[in-house]
């Protein structure tokens, strides 16, 4: 019975485990992982007016689910050009156009639920998410997604490499815009998938820390591709591990495991500057 009621919330932490890491991958090669923690934020006034518009017209709970993955996606939209633009004003740099952006994405999102209220759903389910409620949908919607990226970096993952590296290169400047299109999508798409497990706020964890951990550690762009949704799936799905017997939010267990891995992947790091500092004292006496 327990193994029945953790298939789908096992399945689905894999699933954006996996998907947050290998499109975190990108962000981070593209240095986009505060985008990413904007548009997080920025899904919550989309995913509200999703639902409430679905529950108006009489859809059920599939409905609304649908509803709330199509409003999160088409909510983040405009914020996204508005990011873009608030960034060619002089004085305003392009992490200080993300912080407008978190921000008003994030105060109308609770501008709106309030105003709404009651809601068919809580508040708290956009937020940190449900994981131990989602359904056979959420997994069919996460698992698609994945696949959909997957294809994307098979055919086109050495140009979206190549436009990271080196986004200035004249020979592929016709292509740019494309290709930060493409990864801007995957950002999008991967942090709505993730809402009903980890919420608006939690997704970005798995989207960050794979590949802050990975990166120091690894040598090669195709280790680096592999190792991310790896290190995401394992992240997602021992998290809820934990979070389960011990009666914890999985969400948040799933960050703190983040967070922890990220800390652990420094450690390497931190004992070999140890070591130097204690040899260069050494020689100096």
């Amino acid at each position: 019975m327990i193994a029945s009621l953790l298939l789908y919330p096992a399945l689905h932490v894999t699933i954006i485990g996996a998907l947050g890491g290998l499109v975190g991958a990108f962000a981070y090669l593209d240095k986009r992982i505060f985008f990413a923690e904007s548009v997080t934020h920025g899904t919550f006034p989309g995913a509200v007016l999703g639902v409430v518009i679905a529950a108006a017209l009489g859809f059920g709970h599939s409905g609304m689910s649908a509803a709330l993955y199509a409003g999160a996606f088409l909510g983040t939209i405009p914020l996204v050009a508005l990011m873009r633009w608030l960034a060619t004003i002089p004085g305003i740099s392009s992490q200080g156009a993300a912080g407008i952006v978190l921000t008003a994405g994030f105060a109308s999102g609770y501008f709106l639920a309030t105003w709404f209220k009651p809601l068919p759903l809580s508040v708290n389910s956009f937020l940190t998410g449900s994981v131990m409620t989602v359904s056979p949908a959420d997994v069919a919607w996460a698992g698609g997604m994945l696949v959909a990226a997957l294809l994307v970096v098979l055919l086109g993952g050495r140009q979206l490499i190549a436009h990271c590296f080196d986004p200035a290169n004249p020979a592929a400047a016709a292509r740019a815009g494309r290709h930060e299109l493409v990864i801007l999508g995957l950002i999008l798409a991967s942090v709505t998938v993730a809402i009903p497990a980890v919420g608006t706020i939690l997704s970005i964890t798995l989207i960050a820390a794979p590949a802050a951990a990975l990166a120091p550690l690894v040598r090669s762009s195709r280790a680096f591709l592999v190792g991310c949704p790896a290190l995401g799936a394992l992240l997602g799905i021992g998290g809820l591990a934990i979070a389960v017997p011990a009666r914890l939010s999985a969400g948040g267990t799933i960050a703190l495991l983040c967070a922890a891995c990220v800390l652990a992947s420094r450690i390497p790091q931190w004992l070999a500057g140890a070591r130097g500092t204690r040899r260069a004292r050494a020689d100096k006496q």
